[in-house]
This record gives structure tokens, C-alpha cells and sequence, in this order.
């Protein structure tokens, strides 16, 4: 059930064995608005958009233009890039338009890549059009690459998208291959299967996907495979850069090259002195002659494991059972690398497509399968298998080298969290707590580069923790004064009466009561960031440590310039004449 993990970035070659699938989605503008039409009710709009000539546009240098017509279009001579007024011509006036929508378009590839995450580990974007994963060595979970395809493939024509598929060693070569497929079957629909039963011959139906070889091939068997599938495709097919290389192709057809193989053939030197070094390293990417990296869209999980089922699951027994044996996995293969767990992340793919995720932290880097079993078992109850369970992952996104583990939580002494110790059972229950109510309910403190009292602190989830215990002095600037236990969201503001100007307060007002100072000390002055107010002085306070008649010890400061109130000689003053340049900022035990 440990699916191994292929590096996307390493250097391939033919011996490499990787082996990349390519789905490409060639009508998904098309295949959004007849979503969207049957969403919206609108069924005599969705079955135009499916039988009858239909494109959308968008703004172009002579006005508005084709980006993509459906297959009752393109039959009808609509071409991308055609205007709007030439497009009406070719159908007599009956073409359904709609404005492209790239944004949304980027939305459903996002959410159609989440949904293959279930078949492999690194998923990432073929242009705006397809979608790549990396499945060597994962074929094996869902019954060879074939039954692969299948699932795959029902899996995103089921969501109403039209697919062609390929397999190939490199990325380059699978997405080339699949979009020739998709470019032959436009071809047959448009012109009729009888003039392109040619294309019809050298790439699968709809239904099915050009394959180089199989998993288990030799080097010399993929390099022969790979070469005869790839070597008549015309040259535009090797690069998602259309414009670029129609104008290199076309150049090439003016010499009589309109195959990858012929262009193959040709001096390298005489190649990349007429149409550049770039020409060149497609070449040699597409046959696997050099690196060709699949970059994923996120990046791939230090370790993850995987379990598949060709007849789903539903029953709570049966999942709690799968978790445990996934957990035992991720366990064994943490172990191996000599690594602990500081994330989980559990996914969960259905049959009809949902995708349910659960996620949590760990306060202590950890591979203790009777914890992090406990941990998962908070969440499994959340999960509504619904028609069932095809594809269960965990994975341990953020990990840590147990030989790190010198570390204590905030307020807990200096001792480490060892197993055994009370501190890794004050981390086991922060876990609980924040399995059952919700990552980051705990929170631990941490020093900030900040001079002022509500700049020098932040709450933060304790799983992310300083890897010690925090204190006042760690700030870059030095406390030299007692701070109080309780620290206000924000200053309040507070009237006050003082002897002289530069006298602590003699009495205040606070949350509507008076309050009389007994005692007072200070002052202590805090100066703000000056490049925080360029131009004018910087925030300037001076703190006071105060306790009242009742007993009451407060913790007060005076805004810079504030003169406060003088008394007369008899000390009396009146409140409303008390300046409102002090406030209350904290309260001591």
C-alpha cells in the first residue's frame, strides 16, 4: 500500500523507468457551458452547445475571435481565431456564442487535478488544458496501467468532460501524444471519418489512450515504442507554445519537414543555427534524451501512503480498519527515513468523485501508531462515506528528524519532550484537544521583534511552537521593568489627575469607576520603531506600575506630550478637566 515516490525533478533517461500519464481535455470551455446551461436549466441552450454549432470568444486585435469551437462548428469551417462576423457566415447566422472564461476554466483543471490526486502522488497542469501525474510504480493499485486509464477516464467523463489520454516516459511525449489524439479525432469529426481513417489508425478512440510500450518494457522496447509514436506527429505538437512553434513549423515545411522524426534527422548544428538552441531541447525531452521535470501543483508529501479497493467501502469498521493499516504504513516508512510526523493529512476520494480531507498538527514530532490511530480516530466519524470509499491517502506533509526532539512547550520547564516525560503527555493531550476541536485551538506565545507591549507577543498554534520555552527577555529588547500577568487586547483609555506634569497618577478614571493611587512606580519610557512614523517623532510612552486604595494594581501610560492635570494647593482638581492622554494597558496579579 506504500506508494514510492519518484522524484518529478530528477535528471530521466530511457533506463529511468518513469512512466507519466497525460489527460487532456480538449473542449473544456466547451464541456464548462454545458455545465453551467444544464446547472441554470436551460436545456435547449445545453443541447446546442452539444449538437449544434457553438464557440466562445474572446477580445482580439481585430475585434472579438474564436478561442474554441465545438466539434458542430469546427465541422462547419469555425476555426480559433476566426472573427465573430466570419464565423456567422460559416454556420448562416445559427452559432451559440459565449465570452471565454480563462479564470473559470483554471478553476474546474484545479479541482479535476484534485480529484486525480487519488491515482497518483504528484499531479500537476498541462497548460490550461490537461493535467500530467507521475504514476511509476502506482499502476499496480488499480490493476495495471489499463485499469488505470479506465478510472481515471470515468472518472472525469463522468464530471461531463471530454478526454484523450497517453502514456509515455516523459511528460513532453505523454502530453504531445495526447494532444495529437485529440487533434485526430477533431480532424475525423470535422472531415469525416472516411478522409482521416488514417488518424483514426495511429490513435485510439475516445474511449481509449495511446500507450509507449508498458511498465514492465525494456529500455530498448520503450526507446522503439516511443520513437514510432512520436516520430509523425507534426512539429507544433511538441510544445504548448502554439504560436511560436506554428511560425518554427512553418519554416520547417517550407524545407519539406512536417514530422518529428525528419526534423530528428537533421544536423544538430544546421538546427539550432536556424531556429535556435530551444528547438533542440524539445527534441531531446520529447525522446527522453534529456531531464524532463513534472512539476506538481503542490509540492509532493516527504512521505504518503496509499490504499485502493476495486469494490468500495463504506462501513465504519472497514474504514477505521484501512486507517489503521495506513497508519502502520506511514509508521514503518517514518521510521525508515528516521523521521516524526508534525502533520497528518488524511483523504479520503469517493466514488462519485468528493473528495473529504482532514487535517491536523501534532505538538510533537512523532510515529507512535497508537497516537496518531487516536489523533485520526477524532475525525473519522465526520467522514460520510456516501456511495463509498475507492482510494484512501495519509500523508505526513511536514515531518522532523526525531533526533530533534529538545524541545518544551511553553511554560513547561526546559526539560525535553522524551517519551515517558510529563511534557510529551502535556503534547499528546494539546493533539487531542486540537483533533477533536479543531486545528490551532491551542495556543502557545512567541516573542516578537517588537518594542511596544502589544507588538512583542503573539498567539499562536502550539503544534508550531517555539522548540523551547519562551520568556520576555528572548525579544531583542531587553525588559529591564515587571510586566503584567494580563495584557489588554488594547489600551483603554483612563482620565487621570497627577501632582505635577511628570507626576505618576494621583487618582483615575477607568471603565466608568474612579479609583484613588496608593502606590506608584515608574516612569519607564517605550520608544516606537521610528521608521514607523517617518517624517515626525516617534510614539513615545511612559509606563507607570500603580496600585489603588482597593487594592487594584494597574499597569498605565502616558501618550509623549501629554501634560496630565495639576492639582491646586488644596489637591483638589476637577475630572472633567482631566486630559485624556492616558490609558490602562495591563492589570498585575
Amino acid at each position: 500500500m506504500s506508494s514510492p515516490h519518484p522524484d518529478p525533478a530528477r535528471p530521466a533517461g530511457i533506463g529511468s523507468g518513469r512512466r507519466i500519464l497525460a489527460l487532456h481535455l480538449p473542449l473544456l470551455a466547451v464541456d464548462r457551458q454545458i455545465l453551467i446551461a444544464q446547472a441554470a436549466g436551460d436545456a435547449d441552450a445545453a443541447r446546442h452547445w452539444r449538437h449544434g454549432p457553438a464557440a466562445c470568444h474572446a477580445p482580439g486585435p481585430r475585434g472579438p475571435m474564436i478561442t474554441i469551437p465545438n466539434p458542430a462548428a469546427r465541422a462547419a469551417g469555425v476555426r480559433t481565431g476566426m472573427t465573430l462576423a466570419e464565423a456567422r457566415a460559416r454556420t448562416a447566422g445559427d452559432i451559440l456564442l459565449a465570452p471565454a472564461d480563462p479564470r473559470g476554466d483554471r478553476r474546474a483543471l484545479a479541482w479535476l487535478a484534485d480529484l486525480a490526486d487519488r491515482f497518483s502522488p504528484a499531479v500537476g497542469l498541462d497548460g490550461d488544458q490537461g493535467l500530467l501525474l507521475d504514476i511509476t510504480g502506482v499502476a499496480h493499485l488499480f490493476r495495471g496501467e489499463a485499469g488505470l486509464i479506465a478510472r481515471a477516464g470515468a472518472l472525469i467523463r463522468g464530471r461531463g468532460f471530454s478526454l484523450t489520454a497517453a502514456i509515455a516516459p516523459t511528460p513532453l511525449a505523454a502530453s504531445a501524444l495526447a494532444r495529437a489524439q485529440a487533434h485526430a479525432q477533431a480532424q475525423a469529426q470535422a472531415q469525416g471519418h472516411a478522409q482521416a481513417q488514417g488518424h483514426a489508425q495511429a490513435y485510439p478512440p475516445a474511449d481509449a489512450a495511446v500507450v509507449v510500450a508498458h511498465d514492465r518494457a525494456g529500455p530498448d522496447e520503450t526507446r522503439a515504442a516511443l520513437a514510432r509514436l512520436v516520430g509523425p506527429l507534426p512539429p507544433e505538437m511538441i510544445s504548448l507554445d502554439g504560436e511560436r512553434l506554428r511560425r518554427v513549423a512553418e519554416g520547417l515545411a517550407r524545407l519539406g519537414i512536417r514530422r518529428v522524426d525528419a526534423l530528428d534527422a537533421l544536423p544538430r548544428s544546421s538546427v539550432a543555427e536556424r531556429f535556435g538552441p530551444g528547438l533542440l531541447d524539445l527534441l531531446d525531452r520529447l525522446y527522453d534524451r534529456a531531464p524532463d521535470p513534472l512539476h506538481p501543483r503542490r509540492p509532493s508529501a516527504p512521505v504518503d501512503v496509499r490504499i485502493s479497493w476495486a469494490e468500495p467501502i463504506g462501513r465504519a469498521e472497514d474504514i477505521a480498519a484501512a486507517t489503521a493499516a495506513l497508519v502502520d504504513d506511514l509508521v514503518a516508512d517514518l521510521g525508515a527515513a528516521g523521521l516524526g510526523a508534525r502533520r497528518l493529512a488524511l483523504s479520503v476520494h469517493l466514488v462519485d468523485g468528493r473528495l473529504q480531507r482532514a487535517e491536523l498538527g501534532l505538538a510533537l514530532a512523532s510515529r507512535e501508531p497508537r497516537h496518531m490511530m487516536r489523533l485520526l480516530a477524532e475525525r473519522l466519524d465526520r467522514i460520510d462515506p456516501g456511495l463509498g470509499i475507492e482510494v484512501m491517502v495519509l500523508a505526513a506533509p511536514v515531518v522532523q528528524p526525531l533526533a530533534d526532539l529538545d524541545r518544551s512547550l511553553p511554560g513547561l520547564g526546559q526539560a525535553p519532550l522524551s517519551a515517558g516525560t510529563g511534557s510529551a503527555a502535556v503534547a499528546a493531550l494539546i493533539d487531542r484537544i486540537d483533533a477533536r476541536l479543531g486545528n490551532g485551538r491551542v495556543r502557545a506565545v512567541r516573542i516578537e521583534a517588537g518594542v511596544m507591549p502589544e507588538t512583542a507577543i503573539r498567539l499562536i498554534p502550539a503544534a508550531i511552537a517555539p522548540q523551547r520555552v519562551v520568556r520576555i527577555d528572548d525579544g531583542p529588547h531587553r525588559v529591564t521593568a515587571p510586566r503584567p500577568a494580563r495584557l489588554l487586547a488594547r489600551p483603554e483609555p483612563a482620565l487621570v489627575v497627577a501632582a505635577l506634569p511628570d507626576d505618576p497618577p494621583a487618582r483615575l478614571r477607568w471603565r466608568g469607576r474612579l479609583h484613588r493611587v496608593h502606590l506608584a512606580d515608574g516612569p519607564e519610557r517605550l520608544t516606537g520603531p521610528w521608521w514607523e512614523s517617518p517624517g515626525a517623532p516617534a510614539e513615545a510612552r511612559d509606563y507607570y506600575r500603580v496600585e489603588t486604595e482597593d487594592g487594584l494594581r494597574l499597569w498605565v501610560f502616558r501618550s509623549r506630550g501629554s501634560a496630565g492635570l495639576v492639582l491646586d494647593e488644596d489637591g483638589a482638581a476637577d475630572d472633567a478637566a482631566a486630559t485624556d492622554d492616558w490609558f490602562v494597558h495591563g492589570i498585575f496579579a
